[in-house]
């Protein structure tokens, strides 16, 4: 992806109930008993996540280099798995808004004619009204303020990240699908390794072993990128082991039944 595009998780959104562990060993060299019950956390939540998504995850890294043990990961970071997760990101409707009110040419990669047209469609129930009174002329005639008033509603549906790896609305610029779509899970993993592949053309990275870069890159928009929580990374990996985990298991079940 461009440097110019915004990433498509701009804040941490991963699992409030499963806290983050530290190396958590007694000085003897056994866990403790928080690290135990930290790891049964995790571990619940991975394989509730894998319970819910790995169909449709299998499913969209048949035509990716995305190994699904990350795209797992990156679900429990995301939405713990829960398709209808949503949040609302005040920053970007503030900078989405801007555009649309012709106070600003663009935001990251998204220009005010490309985010006029997405309104438009958003805007489907009002179509002739909208075209008629706005798009055509919109920026030349000084109207903007005024789609940022009829559109305010739309503006905070691509402000709004969707669905199990927290695709944000914006992305849908430009390409096919609607809003609705991203909490339909096979759409919502293809435009998500959709995304990834973007990164990993634009920062020259290995989709299917550089898992640290890849994890930053979603959260941040860069491979060097802080992350907002400083265990982000960290538990992505972690649970991207429990993941694989989980796939030998269920691969060793299916052997032994035949």
């Amino acid at each position: 992806m461009s440097a110019a595009r915004i990433s498509p998780a701009t804040a941490l959104r991963s699992e409030p109930s499963v806290p983050f562990c530290p190396a958590g060993v007694h000085p003897v060299g056994r866990p403790s008993s928080g690290a135990a019950a930290c790891t049964e956390a995790e571990r619940k939540l991975v394989r509730r996540v894998f319970a819910r998504c790995d169909q449709f995850i299998q499913e969209a890294c048949l035509a990716s280099s995305v190994r699904a043990e990350f795209l797992g990961a990156l679900t429990a970071n995301e939405s713990g798995g829960d398709p209808a997760a949503v949040r609302f990101e005040p920053s970007v409707y503030r900078h989405l808004k801007a555009v649309a009110a012709g106070e600003r040419p663009r935001y990251g990669g998204i220009g005010a004619e490309a985010l006029c047209k997405e309104l438009a469609a958003l805007l489907h129930p009002k179509t002739g009204e909208f075209h008629a009174v706005f798009l055509n002329s919109l920026f030349l005639n000084g109207q903007a303020s005024e789609l940022s008033c009829l559109a305010d509603e739309a503006l905070r549906e691509l402000a709004s990240s969707w669905g199990f790896v927290q695709i944000m609305g914006f992305h849908l610029i430009g390409r096919q699908g609607t809003i609705r779509d991203l909490v339909e899970p096979r759409f919502h993993y293809r435009l998500a390794n959709q995304l990834l592949a973007e990164f990993a053309e634009c920062h020259q990275l290995d989709l299917s072993r550089e898992f640290e870069e890849l994890f930053r890159c979603w959260n941040t928009g860069r491979p060097d990128g802080k992350t907002a929580d400083p265990a982000y990374v960290e538990r992505g990996l972690r649970r991207m082991e429990i993941y694989g985990a989980l796939m030998i298991e269920r691969k060793e079940g299916r052997r032994n039944e035949s």
